[in-house]
């Protein structure tokens, strides 16, 4: 039985009916699941912004503890729903019901430990170096917080942005993707329930023009970005060219090396979850796999075997591994991206041309690339990798290390010497030693260096530095 959704803005505790202007189709069953969604123009980003500004006040007056209070309801409303959530979110854009049930949980804990984080003594007090007075140092709302988040992790990066943002005492206007729409109303039906001041959080729908208005509003006084490295840079370029401040992260070309000495079996299950779980559809996913010689045919042997046993299918079942990829639109750009590979006259290890007809890609893997490739150089969103046959471990570094991003990097070796090189010299923001280079923890602190990030970290207790402004006082008694 097919179902509509047709969603609407909410401002300042109020739902705003609007025209519609797109819509989202389940990428498994274009029947099953029809979301219409509107599009919010400068005047409803300005509306927002402002609600926004006015909560301030109410938000400050409320003290910490009710900030703490509204994460916990939060954060326990997600866990409560997290069957229905991740139902939703298979439905809506592919990922599967697995995997959603997880991000749920996660995004649970997220408004947990930053109900915390709310509640943290933060802040210095010393003398100063004149005789009789005192230094204090403190962080500051930075104010209204514009976010913009993309539909991979359709609730979780939403919480890792949100949930800080809220917790030092700013408020929000969020622009979900246009593909998870649905899901990101869900989240914030509940955080509308959370008893927080009105216009503490307000939702704007809509594509790329509601973007650029968050970026140019000049009530919004910081800009959290999450997506795509082309659009970062309009984002970074709108939003500093007002004098506010912005974080990016744009994603990466993420490498993995497999050493000889590596415990074979740790090394396929970590590049097989890493490359395509999720049908390669996360900014930490692992796009070049960096492999001795040696074990290079052994490797490719086992990885494939192991790729073979992945269950591709309908996301809202139990026992899929990898559903489709989020949209005809994604289904696209993955195939042309492919296609250019297949045009450098690489040849695809394993992984079928894809059927026009749906949304769903193989896994694919090509072989002897080299470091000229688009592969080597370019992000490519979907369950696609390439293999890269090195000498040794010196030769492996310098081909991790040739790339403008530097978001996550892996190693898998039984070397303490070589591991140990990796964590001093590999250039990414996140190091994986015997792990997938996608996968994080929660209160740990996330983003890259080069292209693949702009600004302070993300997530865990680093989040404060983006969302707070550090104020100094010098005081002497008169």
């Amino acid at each position: 039985m097919s179902e509509t959704l047709i969603l609407s803005h909410r401002v300042a505790g109020q739902t705003i009916p609007a025209v519609i202007a797109m819509e989202q189709r389940n990428p498994a069953d274009r029947d099953d699941l029809i979301v219409h969604i509107p599009e919010a123009g400068a005047a409803t980003v300005a509306t927002a912004a402002k609600a926004a500004q006015d909560a301030l006040g109410p938000v400050a007056a409320a003290g910490i503890e009710a900030r703490s209070d509204a994460l916990n309801r939060i954060g326990r409303a997600i866990a409560n729903n997290a069957t229905e959530l991740a139902m939703l979110i298979a439905r809506e854009t592919g990922k599967t019901v697995r995997d959603a049930r997880g991000e749920a949980m996660r995004a649970s804990r997220i408004f947990e430990f930053f109900a915390g984080e709310a509640l943290r003594n933060a802040g210095e007090r010393f003398e100063s170096t004149r005789p009789g007075a005192m230094v204090e140092v403190m962080h500051s709302p930075v104010g209204v917080v514009g976010l913009i988040t993309p539909w991979n992790f359709p609730i979780a990066i939403p919480a890792w942005k949100i949930a800080p943002a809220l917790a030092f005492g700013n408020t929000v206007v969020w622009k979900p993707s246009e593909v998870s729409s649905a899901s990101a109303v869900a989240l914030m039906r509940i955080i509308a329930e959370a008893r927080m001041p009105a216009g503490s959080v307000n939702l704007v729908l809509g594509s790329g023009p509601t973007g650029q208005a968050i970026c140019a509003e000049r009530r919004i006084d910081a800009v959290s970005f999450t997506g795509s490295e082309g659009v970062g840079r309009c984002v970074r370029e709108i939003v500093a060219a007002r004098g506010a401040r912005v974080q990016l992260e744009m994603g990466g070309v993420n490498g993995f090396i497999v050493l000889a000495d590596a415990d074979l079996d740790i090394a396929v299950d970590c590049v097989a979850t890493g490359a395509f779980f999720a049908a390669g559809q996360r900014c930490t996913a692992t796009s070049r796999i960096i492999v001795e010689d040696g074990i290079a045919d052994a490797f490719l042997s086992a990885l494939h075997s192991r790729v073979q046993q992945f269950a591709i299918g309908d996301p809202r079942l139990e026992k899929t591994d990898i559903g489709p990829l989020a949209s005809p639109l994604q289904k696209q750009r993955v195939s042309q991206q492919v296609s250019a590979v297949r045009n450098e006259g690489r040849v695809a290890a394993f992984g079928t041309v894809p059927d026009d007809d749906d949304c769903y890609f193989a896994p694919t893997l090509f072989d002897h690339v080299g470091a000229d490739s688009l592969l080597a150089q370019e992000e490519i969103f979907g369950p696609v990798a390439g293999m890269f046959r090195v000498r040794d471990f010196d030769a492996a570094m310098a081909l991790l290390n040739n790339s403008r991003h530097g978001l996550s990097a892996g190693l898998c070796t039984s070397s303490l010497k070589h591991a140990e090189a990796f964590k001093r010299d590999a250039r990414a923001g996140m190091l994986m030693v015997n792990l997938p280079t996608a996968g994080v923890d929660h209160h740990a602190p996330f983003g890259g260096m080069g292209s693949s990030s702009y600004g302070p970290r993300e997530q865990g207790r680093a989040a404060r530095a983006f969302y707070t402004t550090m104020r100094t006082t010098y005081q002497r008694p008169a």
